[in-house]
């Protein structure tokens, strides 16, 4: 079959590379993916299906699978199942070394392969692997393009991980939306899930130590009243697991310069007038950290806000960096941000995003009467200058808020219209946001009052943590320092 590619690749003058394999290569597509140092996404897996209307072949990005449902709804068929090991004898194909061009039935590719430039395959020898352009293959097999399959989960258990930086002393309704709220469901779904108190990001800002400590502890008060069961999730500070910093480390070699310069923390400090003879070093590699991270624990998904994205897509290129180096060595995560105003919530200013150090925020935790005052003193509709004026509601501050904390749908619904129609002033709309959120957070309030001077508790919650966290960390440390060639006590 071999023979057979190469002339067809010969004939048509397009170039490709045959790589010769160890004997003892097992056939499987990550096995061989790590032999080529290369990722998943530029693996091409061809395999042979039978159906109603004779034998197909179908090939695949291996980080996909075919679905089933699609791919007979593309076909037009019924009956879809993979040909037999005896079959494919019959057809001349070894099980496992399909190749993707040189066949004799139906050759189908799905879409996402043309978002690679490049690809390996099998050239239906075990001794022998294919690497060529995707364009070069689908101008020489003739292939119908088609989309019929799915991204593939990395794992068998699925994982989150997310964390948060303790610059402040409490949680405010754009952390709740973007980030808390996300990751407890998950937890309840039975999702694996770690949290980190960002301790080691929060240095960038804050270096008094008994602030720093008074915060990571007021972080943790804040995660256990709102409903965080350290028992199902692993919480830890990030300072605890020392495989952060060293994971950091490493990683650095992988990204360049100029990415690392693009990221909007670094540009938001320029932007703001501070030079970058001031800006420390902490701000600028805080991407690097924050990749690390991630990386560390091989999370599917990191539950973030939508002004994370970029962290998040800065781990995925640094992932992607580091597995074309040494094979599929760490999962690409996916950011999984809230849709619509819950991924990223606007500020009592109306313009910026809620941030503690925009000191635009209405939080969870402070007096009522603190509370009320951030309500209040938020921005709504600035052409509305009457009650009886109608009002914008989409991207209204007010009703963002309302939509976050007042389980009332049929109170907010009915407010809505009225605020359209003119016939609801702000501080009825403000007044029913004041008290949705005392009943929504009534609970965790009473039960943060009752933790605020547990002190022991916290700590103690954290240290545990750790120690679970440590355990998976370990294990990716061992094996990103022995595939790179250092050591340390843990992999001598």
């Amino acid at each position: 079959m071999e023979d057979r590619i190469e002339k067809i690749l010969k004939d048509a003058n397009v170039p490709f590379e045959f790589i010769p394999l160890p004997e003892d290569l097992p056939v499987d597509v990550p096995s061989h993916m790590k032999f080529y140092r290369d990722t998943m996404q530029h693996a091409l897996a061809t395999m042979i299906y039978k159906t109603e209307k004779g034998f197909i072949a179908v090939s695949r990005r291996g980080d996909t699978k075919v679905n089933s449902k699609k791919l007979r709804e593309f076909l037009g068929i019924k009956r879809l199942s993979l040909a037999t090991e005896e079959e494919m004898t019959g057809l001349g194909l070894t099980p496992g070394l399909v190749p993707p061009l040189g066949l004799e039935i139906p050759l189908y590719v799905d879409k996402k392969v043309i978002e690679a430039d490049y690809f390996y395959d099998g050239t239906g020898h075990k001794l022998f692997g294919l690497k060529m352009g995707v364009k070069d293959l689908l101008g020489v097999n003739k292939a119908i393009v088609g989309d019929f399959t799915t991204y593939e989960e990395r794992y068998t258990k699925k994982r989150v991980l997310s964390g948060i930086t303790p610059s402040g002393n409490t949680l405010h309704l754009g952390n709740y939306a973007g980030a808390v709220k996300p990751q407890f469901d998950l937890l309840e779904k039975g999702v694996e899930s770690f949290y980190f108190v960002a301790d080691l990001h929060a240095l960038t800002t804050i270096q008094d130590r008994n602030r720093l400590e008074m915060c990571i502890i007021n972080n943790v008060f804040d995660y256990i009243a709102l409903g965080l069961d350290p028992e199902k999730g692993i919480y830890f500070r990030q300072s605890g697991v020392a495989e952060h910093s060293m994971l950091a480390i490493v990683l650095a070699n992988y990204i360049p310069f100029g990415l690392t310069n693009r990221m909007h923390a670094f540009k938001d400090k320029l932007a703001r007038g501070v030079s970058k003879e001031k800006i420390n070093m902490g701000l600028f590699n805080y991407p690097i950290l924050m990749a690390a991270d991630i990386l560390l624990y091989k999370p599917g998904g990191v539950p973030v806000g939508e002004d994370q994205r970029q962290h998040v897509e800065f781990a995925r290129e640094t992932a992607r960096s580091f597995n074309k180096a040494h094979g599929e060595i760490f999962p690409i995560p996916d950011p999984l941000i809230e849709k619509g105003n819950m991924s990223k919530v606007v500020g009592t200013d109306g313009e910026r995003k809620m941030s503690k150090s925009l000191g635009n925020v209405v939080t969870i935790f402070d007096e009522e009467e603190v509370i009320r005052r951030q309500i209040m003193g938020s921005y709504t509709d600035p052409n509305r200058k009457h009650a009886s004026d109608p009002g914008k509601v989409d991207g209204n501050p007010v009703f963002i808020y309302h939509d976050i904390v007042n389980d009332d749908k049929a109170e907010v619904e009915d407010l809505k219209r009225r605020y359209r129609e003119g016939k609801v002033g702000d501080v009825e709309v403000k007044e029913s946001l004041f008290k949705a959120h005392m009943r929504k957070f009534a609970e965790a309030r009473r039960k943060r009052k009752e933790l605020e001077n547990n002190i022991d508790m916290a700590r103690e919650i954290l240290e545990k943590g750790a120690e679970k966290a440590r355990k998976v960390a370990e294990e990716t440390i061992k094996e990103v320092y022995k595939i790179v060639g250092i050591t340390n006590k843990l992999n001598s």
